[in-house]
């Protein structure tokens, strides 16, 4: 394992940094960057052209490279004597905010708190998934480089991230001889407890699909014809549960291995610590290792919504006309999203032909090398900024332009973690904190001065 190296001065320069990353994440976080497809995609374009100027004011040559969706935005930090090129990945992107579930009255007002453990603590909508992460790459890259190490490093940040990343392939595409490069390294994954540096090292996939169900012209009243009408609600959940106890579903899921499970072990992965992250009442199991393989290692099947039928105030005795269920698999590397897809509509056409399925898409699972000079560089940059040895873990979340880079690139994508399960992802009151972004800020240098100096 190489050691990280000793950049002077390095420490008292990221802790100086912090005025410059919250102006700029205050400005990333009040512009509104929902995901396309739900505000319409203005507030989009806005945070990809701030984007773009915040990158050309840090001296790098920033564009937008338009697509069939939204712009992805591009920018490159060169050293002259480059030896090793990398690209560094987020998304500008963020999920949906209801204000009416934050405590700040604003979701998109950026607010600062002070945290006697973490210094401050950055609210707001996209502030840790994944714009604070996004500004410690480049604040670390431009350290690194302002340091004489020689290396080109090209920002890709992404707009559609949180859909899926339907249309990344294009800007892939457009600008693929700009982005050769010896890996990517992305920041958007999270460390298992808020004490254990982590390096992520696979993603799990997902296979999204809506099962539609009409028996009826009208819904009819359930004491004339109850009883005989199909009822497509009772007929939808007994779908569901068949569908919870099928075994295609798990079809190619790889085991963990030995080492795989050493790291787990090593995690610190703390069940009190997780429920409460996540505001959990109760879980499937608090074993540690149970809880880890089925996060981490194990294809899930999940109902997120149904809909159908009355649901107003107080009792309406009708037997609905029509239902839907809104159905997702997390799938872990070795399963194929479009075989499972497949295996779902042949188990609905057995079990109640009369139901629609349609596949609203999927995206791959992806498993990274943890042999390289870059995971290595990686893990020895995150020891070196928390004093802690950093843990092997995976991720139970799915990033889709993961895959399709490694795929695109032809290089492999390796992780460097810096959120943790408190901050919220997706979730009301989301924040980050000058604690971890100070690491992130000084591990992204050491982790880009190692590589340029390693052969």
């Amino acid at each position: 394992m190489p050691t990280a190296p000793n950049i002077p001065g390095l420490d008292d320069e990221v802790s100086a940094s912090e005025a410059w990353f919250r102006s700029q994440l205050r400005t990333l976080v009040e512009l509104p960057s929902v995901s396309p497809g739900a505000t319409g995609d203005r507030d989009i374009r806005a945070s990809a052209i701030a984007a773009r100027e915040l990158l050309s004011a840090c001296g790098a040559e920033a564009e937008l490279v338009e697509t069939r969706g939204t712009p992805t935005v591009i920018g490159r930090l060169r050293h002259p004597q480059a030896r090793a090129r990398i690209v560094v990945y987020n998304h500008l992107d963020v999920q949906p905010a209801e204000a009416a579930a934050w405590q700040q009255p604003n979701p998109f007002r950026f607010e600062v708190q002070d945290h006697p453990a973490r210094t401050f603590l950055y609210r707001g909508r996209g502030a840790t998934d994944d714009k604070g992460p996004a500004l410690c790459g480049l604040r670390g890259a431009k350290l690194a480089i302002d340091h004489g190490a020689p290396i080109d490093v090209t920002f890709v940040w992404e707009t559609e991230e949180e859909i899926g990343s339907p249309h990344f392939g294009d800007a892939l595409a457009a600008r693929r001889a700009q982005l050769d490069c010896d890996a990517v390294i992305v920041s958007d994954t999270i460390w298992p407890t808020d004490q254990q540096p982590a390096v992520s090292t696979g993603l799990r996939g997902s296979l999204y699909a809506s099962l539609k169900l009409r028996t009826a012209g009208k819904e009819v009243h359930s004491g004339l014809a109850g009883g005989v009408a199909r009822n497509p609600i009772r007929e939808l959940c007994a779908l569901a549960t068949a569908i919870d106890q099928a075994d295609f579903w798990h079809a190619g899921a790889a085991a963990p291995d030995e080492d795989e499970i050493a790291g787990f072990l090593k995690s610190g992965f703390d069940p009190d610590y997780f429920m409460h992250a996540h505001d959990l009442h109760h879980v499937t199991t608090q074993v540690p290792l149970e809880m880890m393989l089925k996060i981490w290692t194990r294809p899930t099947f999940e109902i997120h919504g149904l809909a159908g039928g009355y649901q107003g105030r107080g009792v309406k005795t009708i037997v609905p006309d029509a239902a839907e269920l809104k159905i997702s698999f997390r799938l872990v590397p070795d399963q194929d999203p479009r075989h499972i897809g497949e295996a779902l509509t042949a188990f609905v056409r057995v079990f109640n032909p009369d139901v629609t399925v349609e596949l609203s898409g999927w995206l791959v699972p992806y498993r990274a090398d943890t042999g390289g000079k870059v995971h290595r560089a990686i893990v020895s940059a995150l020891h070196a900024s928390t004093g802690c040895q950093p843990v092997t873990v995976r991720e139970g979340g799915s990033i889709g332009a993961v895959p399709m880079m490694a795929r695109e690139l032809g290089v492999p994508v390796h992780f460097l973690p810096l959120s943790l399960p408190d901050h919220g992802y997706h979730a009301p009151n989301e924040y980050f904190d000058w604690r971890q972004a100070r690491v992130g800020i000084a591990s992204f240098a050491r982790a880009l001065t190692t590589i340029a100096s390693e052969p």
